[in-house]
């Protein structure tokens, strides 16, 4: 028996390399699991920096959550072997109890809710450093208690990155942004976008090169690697050249206690 089909737990995702379940936490709520299974011994250059892809993620919701950046709550993270499994990671991040992906909406059909919260939301993670790596509605969670109000909430930053300093204005940043709107473009029309990005803070002319921009942008493969490589450069000398404004948290680094698979 796995860890995710025991009494009260409900399996999310199945897929070859990766399995999301929830389970109930013992103080009430619940948790969503996500493991990273079959892993290769040959990971990125990133485990110079981060051992674990599921520390590096524990680290950046962490700090997100330090500045106050809406997203779920870090609970644990582990890694082990298995026969079934093979080497895998582990991370467990609090439910957000009735939100859906936003991407879920925009294919509904109906009207979307507000989207210029979701580019404030941008805004202030990259002020506090991060690029999200896989910025897409896929990846953003939604409450919309009404359309005009609703909550948003940053998931899945198993591709971020962290900078020491504010990254509004780079190019990490601007990738984030082109990203998501190029995705939403091929849901539904792009129609009062630019309000949108005026949630982000952008001035008229930044918008407008922004816009331009987009035409030539691709989230395809081998582009959205070698954006994802740029950023990892640029972050890497980011952190060399501000090394004081670079510490990762402790829990970013410290194997977190939690249950492994048999």
């Amino acid at each position: 028996m796995t860890a995710y089909d025991t009494y009260d737990h409900a399996l999310i995702k199945a897929e070859p390399t990766t399995l999301i379940w929830s389970e109930p936490l013992a103080g009430g709520g619940r948790a969503v699991v996500k493991m990273y299974r079959h892993r290769s011994l040959h990971d990125p250059l990133r485990r110079l920096a981060v051992p674990y892809r599921v520390a590096r993620e524990f680290g950046l919701l962490a700090r997100l959550r330090e500045h106050a950046v809406s997203c779920p709550e870090p609970l644990w993270w582990s890694h082990g072997h298995s026969r079934v499994h093979g080497l895998h990671e582990i991370l467990a991040t609090r439910e957000i109890a009735g939100a859906a992906p936003l991407a879920w909406l925009l294919r509904a059909g109906a009207q979307p809710p507000d989207l210029a919260p979701l580019f404030l939301l941008a805004r202030r993670m990259h002020e506090c450093g991060i690029s999200h790596g896989a910025f897409y509605p896929a990846n953003v969670l939604v409450e919309t208690p009404a359309l005009y109000s609703p909550t948003y909430h940053l998931i899945d930053l198993a591709h971020g990155c962290r900078f020491a300093t504010d990254i509004v204005g780079t190019r990490p940043a601007m990738f984030d942004l082109l990203d998501m709107l190029r995705t939403i473009e091929r849901m539904r029309p792009l129609e009062g976008c630019a309000q949108w990005i005026a949630g982000y803070g952008l001035g008229a002319d930044a918008t407008r090169r922004l816009l331009e921009r987009l035409v030539q942008h691709r989230v395809e493969r081998p582009w959205r690697h070698l954006h994802r490589a740029e950023t990892d450069l640029r972050a890497a000398w980011n952190r060399v050249s501000r090394p004081a404004a670079s510490r990762v948290p402790a829990a970013a680094t410290q194997n977190q206690p939690g249950r492994r698979p048999g």
